[in-house]
């Protein structure tokens, strides 16, 4: 490895120690208390330091949001698409995204379940195009899609349907996140009936 390539590592691992430090400060302490200040000590670095490598918080917030999404495209997209029961398809990825965000509740509660402006560019979804802007979104209206052609649902507007079921399943994730104490089978009872309820509205009868 030669001085460039060093130096490039160097960099992403001092960056990725800034990350990693604002996230965990994120989860705990939520996004109101997250600063440049309390990175820098969790670190042992100077402020001055983070400066170097962020212009702000913000942009430590942002990049936060895409390593998450980027992580929630990789857990949806290990879902293969049968393509003769898409919306079997349809409820593996949906139950992949509640997956994900069970299994790390801090972030979704902190990112999420809070309105911080500096994030809503990537997180908002309920503009009309989003599906041209989000590659989540874009999934979710292909396989709904393909779920109309194959006679599985009615005819619709795909990207407004796109959207309640990502709004309604992003509503019960907050509810079972909150609701911490809920045993494993009444968690699973409440995502099953979940798909139930919103499968049956789709259908072509």
């Amino acid at each position: 490895m030669g001085i460039t390539e060093r130096r490039q590592t160097e960099i992403e691992n001092i960056k990725k120690k800034i990350i990693d430090a604002a996230n965990e400060i994120l989860i705990s302490e939520g996004y109101e208390n997250l600063s440049i200040r309390k990175i820098a000590e969790k670190i042992e670095y100077s402020p001055g330091i983070i400066y170097h490598y962020f212009k702000d918080k913000a942009e430590i917030i942002k990049c936060i949001v895409d390593i998450g999404y980027k992580n929630i495209l990789k857990k949806i997209g290990t879902v293969p698409v049968d393509k003769e029961n898409t919306d079997k398809t349809l409820i593996l990825v949906l139950r992949a995204y509640i997956d994900f965000f069970l299994d790390n509740p801090g972030q979704f509660r902190a990112i999420l379940m809070n309105d911080i402006n500096e994030v809503q560019d990537k997180v908002n979804i309920l503009e009309k195009g989003i599906a041209k802007k989000r590659k989540s979104m874009e999934k979710l209206c292909e396989l709904i899609s393909l779920c109309i052609e194959k006679g599985k649902f009615r005819e619709m507007d795909v990207e407004l349907t796109a959207q309640i079921i990502w709004t309604s399943t992003h509503g019960l994730i907050s509810r079972l996140i909150i609701e911490k104490d809920i045993p494993e089978e009444q968690k699973s009872r409440l995502i099953d009936h979940h798909f139930e309820i919103l499968i049956n509205g789709l259908v072509k009868y």
